[in-house]
């Protein structure tokens, strides 16, 4: 299943609620599909993980989901050698509804979880500063030695190969933070999307 059949069946499903509610949900999924397609997966892939579209709905939107299943009935009274043909049903099947109990676990968890997370997630971008930072130093450590030489203070050949291995490591440090970026970056966006969807499922089920 590709993007565009997955974001389809999604939609169905999720007929029962407002346009607007709707929508929002539907760009979640699509900024999901962009950054894991950023980082190599497929969209078959991408869909696989995130599973069937209609248990996705009826989590994201609890009783209120009616089932695209046909419901059929029988007339008792009719010769059960030979039944009338099936008739479908308007009646829609709800998903089981959560009690407030459930619920309230449900937001508890996910302040706990965030105590932990999201300074958890804040020290890792503040190391990612750090190497950016170092980078800049590094890399621009020539100017500096330049801006001292003018300074009247001289140049030795120790400054020079000093000047160099900063350089060196300036560079390999701005590599490993761009790699650390798209990490932080890729995590951060699936978490604060997994904290919406959680939230709006409890919020759903109250």
């Amino acid at each position: 299943m590709n993007k565009s059949e997955f974001l389809a069946q999604l939609h169905d499903h999720l007929s029962v609620l407002p346009p607007e509610e709707r929508s929002e949900l539907l760009e979640d999924f699509e900024a999901h599909f962009a950054f894991a397609l950023q980082n190599g997966k497929t969209e078959e892939e991408i869909a696989h993980e995130l599973g069937n579209p209609a248990e996705l709905a009826r989590d994201a939107i609890g009783e209120r989901f009616a089932s695209k299943e046909p419901v059929y009935w029988f007339d008792p009274t009719a010769n059960p050698e030979i039944p009338d043909p099936p008739q479908q049903t308007n009646h829609p099947v709800k998903a089981p509804r959560r009690g407030g109990f459930a619920t309230t676990m449900v937001y508890t968890g996910l302040f706990f979880l965030n105590l932990v997370a999201v300074p958890l997630l804040i020290s890792f971008w503040a190391v990612w500063i750090s190497l950016i930072a170092s980078a800049i130093s590094g890399i621009a450590s020539p100017v500096l030695i330049g801006l001292d030489y003018l300074a009247g203070n001289g140049f030795y050949p120790a400054k020079g190969f000093a000047t160099i291995s900063l350089v060196g490591i300036g560079i390999l440090l701005a590599i490993a933070s761009r790699y650390l970026f798209k990490a932080l970056t890729r995590i951060s966006v699936s978490y604060w999307s997994w904290n919406v969807r959680a939230t709006k499922g409890g919020a759903k089920h109250e």
